[in-house]
């Protein structure tokens, strides 16, 4: 069974540079997705609906 990820790449200022929506098996493979994604960029967002799975690269700086 997919599940259906949403990826964000972000810049330095956080904002969205590009968004990736995807049928993946499980969280392993949306993060090893996401960071293939993000290379070269700030960093990644990877969601499962509303489920933040993870954030790679980048301080996470709220405000």
């Amino acid at each position: 069974m997919m599940n259906q990820y949403r990826i964000y790449v972000l810049n330095r200022q956080d904002r969205i540079a590009d968004a990736l929506e995807e049928d993946l098996p499980n969280d392993r493979r949306a993060l090893e997705r996401a960071e293939a994604l993000s290379a070269g960029q700030y960093a990644a967002e990877v969601w499962d609906g509303e489920r933040l799975v993870g954030r790679l690269g980048g301080e996470l700086r709220l405000g």
